[in-house]
């Protein structure tokens, strides 16, 4: 699927739903800049609501109408920020949904520790794994990147090892790790690796 088309169905949805009141692109996608390599980032103004539990409930809500390949949060950003990263077309693994909920006021109700005891290992790896393939598919400088993914996979130094055979391996992990909702989606990275 095309991701102005998945960017179109995933706010119709959002729209629709009694708590939100509006969803505004930004990043590559509403600037006409994007490329194929391109995710989706978009606000979600749930003014009136807890922004902060909102974005706990995003996955099962999502589950209504997509099939959620994975959902990852960034614990990082938070209380100040939350953003949940969702894959919701296996076809396109760039396809990368990164939603914002919002609020004026804002709720700092969900704290980083939260978000992160949410997260499992194996979505977070490959919400880094596209990241970082995407990264190195422009030529951009993702070594440190790659190897912060790789040591956290195999514990081992990246010193010996190129970005190249880092991705390969990191995606054997996640191919060999797999669950079912996983692999039409992993499986759809092999051409682009093969770009390197």
């Amino acid at each position: 699927m095309q991701i102005t088309e998945l960017s179109r169905q995933v706010q119709d949805f959002l729209l629709n739903l009694p708590d939100v009141k509006a969803c505004r692109l930004y990043g590559s996608l509403s600037t006409g800049t994007h490329d194929e390599y391109s995710d989706v980032d978009m606000e979600i103004d749930v003014s009136g609501t807890d922004n902060g539990l909102f974005a706990t409930m995003l996955p099962s809500i999502l589950a209504q109408q997509f099939d959620v390949i994975f959902a990852d949060f960034a614990p990082s950003l938070a209380p100040e920020k939350y953003v949940l990263s969702v894959a919701l077309d296996p076809d396109n693994p760039f396809g990368v949904v990164d939603l914002a909920p919002i609020a004026v006021p804002h709720c700092a109700s969900v704290s980083r520790e939260a978000l992160a005891r949410r997260n499992n290992r194996y979505d977070h790896t490959l919400k880094l794994f596209s990241a970082n393939l995407k990264h190195a598919l422009r030529r951009t400088d993702c070594a440190a990147d790659v190897s912060k993914m790789y040591h956290r996979i195999f514990g081992a130094d990246a010193a010996e090892v190129g970005i190249f055979e880092m991705l390969r391996q990191t995606w054997d992990w996640l191919w060999n790790n797999a669950e079912e909702r996983h692999r039409k989606y992993v499986r759809n990275f092999r051409p682009y690796l093969e770009r390197l």
